[in-house]
């Protein structure tokens, strides 16, 4: 079996995720959520539609929150209306990838000065499932460990304005990451440059690993503006 299909059938439908809700949870910002774990998942892929009866239906709730979970979501530049024609998922461009550099250099480099020396196990997991997906040539399961790698580095600084702000970032990421889900070679070399880094910020030597980030950060943005 091809190790991308098998990833693919194993994710969650939206409407698995939607039956997720917590007993007191606010219709819009719970509707926004849900959106916003499809998008995580590939569930809601760059150029899908997002039917308001559809997903009004899905979700069980009214239009009119929907739209509120909409604008919530064009907020954090992760859905786009087109005039005439809906709201769609959309194809990140070319200043808007450098903007989501720019705020993961600034937020992550704020994390690593902080961060406390020694082992970050939820760091060192996601570089495992990394390498596990990596053995199976699994894109999606590189991608993923990738976005959990760096997520466990800014957790690490203990703070949870930087977690957030970070959280918004990697929901933009992730559509990024969905234009190289076929591609192997784009994601493999990060998982030793993760190791890398990790190597150097659980050592303490914060200005070799903002040096290193930076450098990494810079050559990934390249790539995907290169690709526009």
């Amino acid at each position: 079996m091809n190790p991308e299909t098998a990833t693919l059938e194993i994710l969650p439908s939206l409407e698995q995720i939607a039956q997720q809700r917590p007993e007191h949870a606010r219709s819009t910002e719970w509707a926004a959520s849900v959106l916003r774990t499809g998008m995580n998942n590939g569930v809601l892929v760059p150029g899908a539609k997002l039917g308001e009866q559809h997903l009004a239906g899905v979700l069980d709730v009214s239009r009119n929150t929907l739209r509120q979970a909409f604008m919530v979501l064009e907020e954090q530049n992760l859905v786009e209306r087109i005039p005439n024609r809906g709201v769609f998922v959309p194809s990140p461009g070319g200043e808007q990838i450098k903007e989501m550099f720019t705020m993961r250099w600034a937020i992550q480099a704020a994390a690593i000065d902080v961060a406390p020396v020694g082992e970050i196990a939820e760091a060192r997991a996601a570089l495992t499932q990394g390498r596990q997906a990596r053995e199976r040539g699994s894109v999606l399961g590189m991608a993923s460990s990738n976005q959990e790698f760096h997520r466990a580095l800014v957790d690490a600084a203990g703070s949870a304005r930087l977690s957030s702000a970070m959280e918004s970032v990697l929901a933009e990421m992730r559509l990024l990451f969905f234009s190289q889900r076929t591609v192997p070679g784009f994601h493999a070399p990060f998982i030793q440059k993760n190791a890398h880094l990790l190597e150097l910020v659980e050592k303490g030597e914060r200005e070799e690993a903002t040096a290193y980030l930076r450098s990494y950060l810079w050559e990934s943005r390249d790539f995907f503006t290169g690709q526009l």
